[in-house]
């Protein structure tokens, strides 16, 4: 594991070589080719699930349309693409307005050697999707991830009591399973983008139980943003088990007025019954604040791994 402000190197940056016409002049097409690959390399995104997925969403979101994604099977292939160099940024839910923390994504991000450098945080309505207008009655599966399926217990426990529920792995994915699917009568809980992708339709749109479900996405980089503008700062720490720890760890954040916007244990998965926290707390990194209560807070823990820092926008 690095140590408190290690970084890695730079990605490798692939050269292109420009496209000529005969008489060696670029032409005004070539050039307008030249710079969107040139964007596709500075902007290549890996995100979990299949296109339509809330995570190309937010992606999108946070870069202003200006990416090319790499859709990947799971959390853990989003670390491998961008450490491989096949993939400038990652992007992963870390949390949910309603449901909780990705503990998947939690455990990854204290193994895995990537930087959170951007933060989104995304309104997530989910739709009931089908192949053919259906009614509630006809249908006798839905299908998605085991995140939205949580976050429309409600609508599915009235609406559709007698329904085979079935988790699969991504939102958007189980859009693409049921198109493919024999069967007209199944349905799926993704994006309304989803459903144009894949050409199905939306019977009902806004099924989450809370109006006000929000997931939160973070950046993935292989190198730690130095940005000035950076107003937050996510850390992972772990404490020995002793009367007061976790109080004289959290007293060298107060005592420099630092506020820390959330604090969670997570089982450390060394010996049972030990615990790591991760923090977020609202200073950049390199914030002289944020230095020194990093130092002080090195005399009170085992280890502390610096998740990143980043731009959180008040909303």
């Amino acid at each position: 594991m690095r140590g408190l402000y290690q970084v890695t190197g730079c990605p490798t940056v692939t050269t292109i070589n420009p496209f000529y016409t005969n008489d060696y002049s670029l032409t005004t097409n070539l050039i307008g080719k030249l710079i969107n690959e040139v964007k596709g390399l500075q902007n290549r995104v890996a995100f979990q699930g299949e296109r339509g997925a809330f995570s190309e969403i937010a992606a999108l979101k946070y870069f202003n349309s200006s990416i090319d994604v790499l859709p990947c099977r799971s959390f853990e292939e989003v670390f491998k693409k961008v450490n491989q160099k096949k993939a400038n940024y990652g992007i992963l839910p870390v949390e949910n307005s309603y449901t909780g923390s990705i503990t998947t994504v939690h455990d990854l991000l204290l193994r895995e050697e990537l930087f959170a450098i951007g933060e989104v945080k995304l309104k997530v309505e989910h739709c009931l999707i089908a192949k053919i207008d259906l009614s509630y009655n006809e249908i006798r599966k839905v299908y998605s991830h085991p995140q939205a399926l949580a976050q429309c217990e409600k609508f599915l426990s009235k609406k559709l009591p007698d329904c085979e529920i079935i988790p699969v792995y991504d939102t958007a994915g189980s859009v693409k399973m049921i198109k493919e699917a024999k069967e007209d009568n199944v349905a799926a809980i993704a994006s309304s983008w989803a459903s144009e992708l894949y050409g199905l339709k939306v019977l009902r749109t806004e099924i989450q139980d809370n109006k006000f479900n929000y997931t939160r996405f973070l950046i993935l980089s292989p190198k730690i943003s130095k940005d000035p503008k950076n107003n937050k700062t996510s850390i992972i720490f772990a404490v020995v088990s002793k009367p007061g720890a976790l109080y004289s760890c959290l007293k060298k954040f107060a005592s420099r007025n630092i506020n820390l916007s959330r604090l969670e244990s997570r089982p450390s998965k060394r010996e049972p019954w030990e615990y790591i926290f991760y923090t977020d707390f609202e200073k950049g990194l390199f914030e002289q604040n944020s230095q020194e209560a990093l130092e002080a807070l090195k005399k009170c823990t085992t280890f502390i791994k610096i998740i990143g820092t980043y731009y959180s926008k008040i909303e």
